[in-house]
């Protein structure tokens, strides 16, 4: 195993460490407070009206000296729109107006994830992995922020780091079982490396109680009919 492999392990170890037990370490917490525009701005976001809010969120930008969540929200409104250049911009000032607190370094997380889902090749893939970084990041200090396991493994399977992804996706399946989301994440890690008979056995009790949705219905379909071919292979050997 090289040395980078080493260092991957041994930080995932550490991350579900914490993320299992927690730690007691004293930093700065929390995020900026909102200004008027940036928190109009979130609402038109959340309607679905996305040039209002960017033109929102700039006019937030240039009124703060500290513009994080106003960059933080023209970044989510030039992923939406395509607007790559725009991203890019924006998340170097939000880099640059950051303050050094485990929820900022999870919102440039989370906004990195954003831009991996709908980005391709090498960007998803720079995307991804600053992603993942800061979630690791984050993770160091407050192991227990809300759906931190779920990005960290989303973060990880968008980078196609399957086998870390399924760590990070377990833990927040235990943390929610109802979650959908995170069980078909964790069904797709499982399927790219070809776990039939771990997808077949984590959907079981789902299917008992009547909780698969249309799309886990089709994953299980796969496991069951990759079984068969392979029970038939065996057979005609």
């Amino acid at each position: 195993m090289r040395a980078q492999d080493h260092d991957r392990v041994r930080l995932l170890i550490l991350m579900t460490t914490l993320l299992m037990t927690g730690c007691a370490v004293t930093v700065d917490r929390g995020l900026p407070v909102a200004t008027l525009h940036e928190r109009r701005a979130e609402k038109m976001f959340e309607a679905g009206r996305i040039a209002e809010a960017m033109a929102l969120f700039q006019q937030a930008a240039q009124a703060t000296p500290r513009p994080f969540l106003a960059s933080i929200g023209i970044a989510r409104c030039a992923i939406r729109l395509g607007e790559r250049e725009l991203v890019a911009t924006a998340f170097r000032v939000a880099y640059g107006s950051a303050p050094s607190t485990p929820e900022a370094k999870d919102l440039l997380g989370r906004t990195h994830l954003e831009a991996a889902k709908v980005a391709t090749g090498a960007l998803r893939m720079q995307h991804a992995t600053t992603a993942s970084s800061m979630f690791s990041s984050a993770s160091r200090v407050a192991p227990g922020l809300p759906s931190l396991a779920y990005h960290a493994g989303m973060s990880e399977l968008l980078a196609g780091r399957s086998v870390s992804a399924i760590t990070f996706l377990e833990i927040a399946l235990s943390e929610d079982p109802q979650s959908t989301d995170t069980l078909h994440a964790l069904v797709l890690a499982l399927r790219k490396l070809g776990q039939r008979d771990r997808v077949l056995a984590l959907l079981a009790t789902y299917e008992r109680d009547g909780l698969l949705t249309p799309a886990l219905i089709k994953e299980l379909q796969w496991a069951r009919t990759s079984g068969e071919a392979g029970r038939g292979e065996g057979r005609r050997l």
